[in-house]
């Protein structure tokens, strides 16, 4: 069985949105944190709980269409576990998936910054993040 690349690009382009939407989310609970709105907090975290569920729900499926060939699991073990800056795809589809790596990449780096930010605003001394955010 051959991997449909076209579907991979497809699930890691859906990943990619549900973390831009994440991202975008998180900046709104910010401003919800800061205005101590408890409901729309607890709503905005529901959201956001939604879409860790589809960036998950997304590497499953991905992960699935490598279950019974050890081929077609090895070629999605490269793509989706290579450093998407240090790979070079050969084809157009390898290409646009390290692509897409990429800006998620970038994405989910800012994620984790303003998350850890709002974390340490929210917790202070206790925050779980140890290291200083720059």
């Amino acid at each position: 069985m051959a991997l449909d690349m076209t579907m991979v690009m497809r699930l890691l382009q859906r990943k990619c949105s549900s973390v831009r939407e994440l991202s975008r989310l998180t900046k709104e609970l910010e401003g919800i944190f800061a205005r101590n709105d408890e409901v729309s907090a607890s709503l905005l975290l529901q959201m956001r709980q939604e879409e860790l569920g589809k960036i998950d729900e997304c590497m499953e499926q991905i992960w699935q269409m490598g279950r019974d060939d050890p081929s077609v699991n090895e070629k999605l073990r490269w793509l989706i576990l290579a450093d998407p800056d240090d790979a070079e795809g050969k084809s157009f589809e390898e290409k646009k998936i390290f692509e897409i790596r990429k800006k998620t990449q970038v994405l989910l780096e800012e994620l984790k910054t303003s998350d850890r930010q709002m974390n340490k605003r929210l917790s202070a001394r206790k925050s779980h993040y140890k290291a200083e955010v720059v």
